[in-house]
């Protein structure tokens, strides 16, 4: 991760039937995404037996939001070669992800004998804890990967993301910290440790943080958001403050017109400003539109 990463924010949907919009955080911004779908398609279409167009077909699949026949790729992919223990990885993520964490476990077991790294061991073995519902026995195990690869960010992302979940923003805290150590600059674990520090009241160095996002990444639709969420906090919403509210607002729907966030915040502006009834109005419009959305969901995929 760094910070020349790109997110997007796809539509998918969760197995309980739930709309869930997942960022996708990507080292390489793709672009024409459906022409290289339709030629990736017929590829495989032609050369069934092979499995590395088919990979990139699961990768580019799992991107755009295609979940279920990502899953569907992966698993091909693993028939023709089953040793790939970075493509189980992918594929129990992905599942767990989905909310099928039955078929997780049973990826995530099958990558074990696999391996012969005792810090991809120990982060699997976090994996598993995970999709059970141990959050004690996760965090063990995931402390452990962390520490026999301190270079691994993705293992203190998890560990991080995990305490976050566990109401644990200090010990959260230390490990976006021990990212940033590696890359001062890098947009994900920078966005996490604002929250963490906001969630600890350090909110001086919370604003710092934002405003270092603001400047690395000032079109990112979560450095957007925490704008948002803050301006409207501190009632920004009239005169020339509340035009560059009404600005970042406005510049959030165009990048992300399904966003709930980006909804949520255009309706607490037009509410702050006294205008209920509008304010209200927008929120019934998206909920009429997505009446199975619950959440945001976040998702780091390292792509080169």
């Amino acid at each position: 991760m760094s910070g020349n990463n790109f997110s997007c924010l796809v539509p998918v949907t969760h197995c309980s039937g739930v709309e869930l919009n997942v960022h996708l955080v990507l080292e390489k911004k793709l672009t024409r995404q459906e022409q290289k779908l339709n030629a990736l398609s017929q590829y495989v279409e032609q050369y069934p037996s092979g499995w590395k167009k088919r990979l990139e077909l699961a990768n580019l699949l799992s991107v755009i939001g295609n979940w279920e026949r990502a899953v569907e790729e992966y698993r091909q992919v693993i028939e023709r070669q089953p040793q790939l223990i970075d493509v189980l990885l992918k594929l129990g993520k992905l599942l767990q992800l989905m909310g099928r964490e039955a078929e997780a476990i049973a990826v995530y077991q099958s990558a074990l004998p696999l391996c012969d790294n005792e810090g991809i061991g120990q982060y699997i073995n976090g994996a598993i804890a995970i999709c059970r519902g141990d959050s004690k026995k996760a965090i063990t195990a995931l402390e452990t990967a962390a520490n026999l690869q301190p270079d691994n960010v993705a293992n203190w992302l998890v560990l991080g993301q995990l305490q976050m979940g566990r109401e644990n923003p200090v010990g959260a805290l230390g490990a976006f910290e021990m990212i940033l150590s590696l890359n001062p600059d890098d947009i994900v674990a920078l966005i996490h440790s604002y929250d963490a520090l906001m969630a600890v009241g350090n909110l001086q160095e919370a604003q710092r943080r934002l405003h270092k996002l603001i400047v690395l990444a000032a079109d990112d639709f979560r450095v957007l958001q925490r704008q948002l969420n803050e301006r409207c906090a501190m009632r920004l919403i009239s005169g020339k403050e509340g035009k560059e509210t009404k600005k970042i607002i406005t510049s959030a729907l165009r990048q992300y017109p399904h966003g709930a966030e980006a909804h949520k915040s255009l309706a607490y502006y037009h509410i702050f400003r006294g205008d209920w009834k509008e304010g209200l109005e927008v929120l019934a419009e998206f909920t009429a539109q997505h009446p199975n959305c619950l959440r945001r969901g976040n998702m780091t995929r390292r792509r080169k």
